[in-house]
């Protein structure tokens, strides 16, 4: 006997002629006026939930909103049939469902009585999964914790409008980890009016939040439309907590404390308290830590500042006599320099690439890039080249605190590793190196064993970087890991390079190097492969050079 109804796990968009019936409740409903138009009511949105806990998201067009605006409210249960489906490609998703579904002219809803279904469909997220990720995600998440502390009222303008936000920390069980979780508008005077009238604990639940990386710190926030608050509510999943909470060790420790209104922790937090270290060899996973190292070269093939957006930072694209922003979908007359330096960095167990960034760049440097670079060029200074301050970050140690991005395993750049905060303290890095038992080793810049970690701006920098300061050309991605050559490679490692070299650049040798000219990309990719010591990509490598030649 057929189904009466459809799941939502089994929604899909295989076929148009499928008549989709779902029963379902309604546990968000908002509106969205992202298109402003005066003849057109705003769009309906809705997530639900059904028996087995699948959430999809709908939406109800402007132009059918009259049709069904009277029909569905929040919290209720309904049938609904005959609603078409398209890929779930939102700008921030209330799902993970692959899908989402739409209301159309011909859809029926209909009313029905269900205590089965639950009245919300929490799917909580763990703090660590959320401390961990190195980027926004547009996933919206659900996170549940006890209020441990609370900042000021910020009040602010923004193009001419007041806004206002709170920032309040949440711990939860899993090992005491705190979030930050900042509340907007209407939801930061809910909170606020709330621990007036309760000083007491309170217990947040906030649903369909958004991630948001902040200066290498990830916590969450509420949205405009889709979230929403709970706070000391009377349900089952803040009942819970509170038991599991008071039976736990965390509950002897909890303590309300006032926040500093600025987002950044200090140094010594940030380095000798918070920060997870890890040296340069184990830096190969995607989280967030801090290691120390020395820059022992400056990688010049790189470019030491580019163009960007004066709202937004990414790199912009030179088009004809403007500047065009991806991100912002907007055209400039005019853009900001910024710094992003390439900077290779070794400790006792490895070296890696890592990229500097703009402000903590000026923070060593003391002279904001546009200044440097307008200095540089009166100079008349080669824009292959890199301005001689810059050269002030070698040989010098500092602590990092760094974003890893895995990309592909497979790939001879795996890794990219960007800068979020600089120190050069003297007394902070000593007690650094206290801490972590790291005893100084002699490091030499051209030891081939600790030139094995790869990472390059790659994907990453094309997304920030699209463009250079000097050339208005794609930033490149040179492959020649500092300090290595021809010459000061051992002889195993000449000896793969010979036998490639020789198919792709017919039979040149090392010592007539011009003799490649124009081919640079791929004989630096197999001098990189020989540094790995690695036969089977380096049997990858032919196969791939083998087919450009062809």
């Amino acid at each position: 006997m057929a189904s009466r109804y459809d799941l939502i796990c089994n929604v899909n968009g295989g076929s148009e002629h499928k008549i989709w019936r779902i029963k379902v409740r309604v546990i968000r409903l908002w509106r969205s006026s992202y298109f402003k138009d005066n003849n057109n009511k705003p769009m309906i949105e809705l997530v639900v939930l059904d028996e087995q806990g699948g959430r999809i998201q709908c939406t109800v067009k402007s132009i059918h909103v009259y049709l069904f605006e009277n029909s569905i409210n929040e919290g209720n249960v309904y049938m609904l049939e005959n609603l078409s489906v398209a890929l779930n490609s939102g700008k921030y998703k209330p799902t993970m469902h692959k899908f989402r579904m739409f209301f159309k002219r011909e859809t029926r809803v209909t009313l029905v009585e269900d205590s089965s279904i639950p009245l919300y469909g929490f799917s909580f997220v763990p703090f660590v999964e959320i401390l961990n990720e190195t980027k926004d995600d547009r996933r919206l998440v659900d996170v549940l914790g006890v209020v441990t502390g609370k900042g000021n009222l910020i009040e602010f303008k923004k193009e001419g409008k007041p806004c206002n936000y709170v920032v309040i920390e949440l711990e939860n069980i899993e090992g005491g980890l705190k979030l930050r979780c900042t509340l907007w508008e209407d939801y930061a005077f809910m909170f606020l009016k709330h621990l007036e009238d309760h000083p007491s604990e309170s217990y947040v639940v906030l649903q369909f939040a958004k991630m948001k990386n902040f200066k290498g710190s990830v916590g969450v926030s509420n949205t405009t439309y889709n979230s929403k608050l709970f706070i000391n509510a009377n349900i089952p999943e803040i009942e819970d907590f509170q038991m599991r909470l008071k039976s736990s060790d965390s509950q002897q420790g909890i303590q309300f404390s006032q926040l500093s209104d600025h987002a950044s922790l200090t140094l010594e937090e940030e380095f000798l308290e918070r920060g997870v270290y890890k040296s340069i060899a184990d830096l190969k996973e995607n989280s967030v830590f801090v290691t120390i190292g020395t820059v022992k070269d400056i990688e010049s093939e790189y470019n030491w500042c580019y163009r960007s957006c004066k709202k937004c930072s990414l790199g912009l694209k030179l088009d004809g006599s403007m500047f065009y922003c991806k991100k912002c979908v907007t055209h400039y007359s005019t853009f900001v320099t910024r710094y992003s330096i390439q900077l290779r960095v070794v400790d006792e167990t490895d070296s890696a690439s890592f990229i500097l960034f703009d402000k903590e760049a000026s923070n060593f440097l003391k002279i904001p890039a546009y200044e440097l670079r307008t200095s540089y060029i009166a100079k008349g200074g080669d824009k292959n080249r890199h301005p001689e301050e810059i050269d002030s970050f070698k040989d010098k140690k500092f602590l990092f605190k760094v974003q890893v991005k895995i990309q592909d395993m497979e790939s001879i750049v795996p890794y990219v590793i960007s800068i979020s905060r600089l120190c050069f303290e003297d007394n902070i890095i000593a007690s650094f190196e206290k801490k972590y038992q790291i005893e100084e080793v002699a490091l030499i810049q051209d030891n081939s064993k600790l030139l094995s970690q790869f990472t390059e701006s790659s994907d990453l920098l094309k997304d920030i970087l699209s463009v250079s300061c000097d050339n208005g050309v794609d930033t490149p991605s040179p492959l020649l890991p500092t300090g290595k050559t021809a010459s000061n490679m051992d002889s195993s490692v000449i000896k793969v390079l010979d036998v490639d070299l020789a198919e792709y650049c017919g039979n040149a040798s090392f010592d007539t190097p011009s003799k490649c000219k124009g081919e640079m990309h791929s004989e630096q990719t197999i001098v990189r492969v020989a540094v790995h010591g690695d036969e089977q990509s380096a049997k990858k490598l032919r196969k791939v050079i083998k087919e450009e030649k062809n």
